[in-house]
């Protein structure tokens, strides 16, 4: 009679990526067990919106000839050329593997997002210091990686901290290299880099998006009752408010670029139709 075998099993073995998320998808008012709810009904033209502004904002990642990540400008295109833009690009990163900062985070547990073992976990990591770990890995081991960086999407138990990293590391089944076996040995690799780089309040600064105004200085983050959230975050983080990010922050971006609007993203700006907002004087009491 053979002996039974017992079998190691990762927690993410048995739980797929999360659906992924915008920040305009949360429902604010309605937290729930420590994330968010999203939006029961969104508004098409909202959708609409948000497509632009991630095209935008997100741009592919490939690996130079030293190692290092570069983020193309996005090139001018009409509606019909930017959904194409959009499609090619869903198709072509929809069997990458997802990266989000949650899973290496040291102040979460299993349930709240966490993927790597605690030891290998670190305080505050952004999507921008994957990208950052995953060019390193790659002009380490001699794989050039097919990298995707996506700002404005967020992991649904970490509405804080937006950013997703997308990495092809299988194709048809098979692994790319023998030097990445699979996603628990990627992210082994991204956590050894992330501990030996770990995020410094200047990180933030390294990601400046389009049109977005320079924080002037460091706003903390302001945290419900509740919720979880580092201390250190993207500047378009809906938890900061002020300095270089607003309430409205694309009026802001509009304002920049002195008012003119991205051909196809007109109504962005709201009413403000490209003229500054009024400032009210606070009435201080007698």
């Amino acid at each position: 009679m053979s002996n039974p075998r017992i079998e190691e099993v990762e927690d993410d073995d048995i739980v797929d990526d999360p659906e992924e998320m915008d920040l305009d998808e949360f429902d604010f008012a309605k937290p729930q067990k420590g994330s968010l709810q999203t939006t029961a009904d969104a508004e098409d033209d909202d959708e609409d919106e948000d497509d632009v502004v991630q095209q935008m904002l997100s741009g592919q990642m490939q690996r130079g000839g030293t190692g290092t990540t570069q983020v193309p400008q996005m090139p001018r295109m009409d509606n019909k050329e930017r959904e194409r833009y959009q499609r090619e690009q869903m198709e072509k990163s929809k069997n990458y593997q997802s990266l989000y900062p949650v899973y290496f985070d040291s102040t979460r547990s299993r349930e709240e997002g966490r993927r790597v073992r605690k030891e290998d976990a670190i305080p505050n990591p952004l999507a921008r210091e994957i990208v950052d770990a995953l060019s390193h890995i790659g002009a380490t081991v001699g794989v050039a990686l097919q990298i995707v960086f996506e700002p404005t999407k967020t992991h649904p138990k970490d509405w804080a901290n937006p950013g997703r990293v997308k990495v092809l590391i299988k194709r048809d089944g098979k692994p790319i290299s023998a030097k990445i076996q699979n996603k628990h040995h990627l992210y082994k690799m991204i956590s050894a880099y992330m501990k030996k780089h770990p995020t410094t309040e200047d990180a933030p600064q390294r990601l400046q998006l389009a049109g977005m105004p320079p924080q002037k200085e460091r706003i903390p983050p302001a945290i419900p009752r509740g919720f979880k959230i580092g201390t250190i975050l993207p500047l378009h983080s809906p938890a900061l408010s002020g300095g270089g990010v607003s309430d409205n922050m694309f009026k802001d971006m509009m304002a920049e670029m002195g008012g003119q609007l991205p051909a196809g993203m007109a109504g962005m700006g709201g009413d403000a139709g490209g003229q500054p907002p009024k400032k009210v004087k606070d009435k201080k009491k007698k």
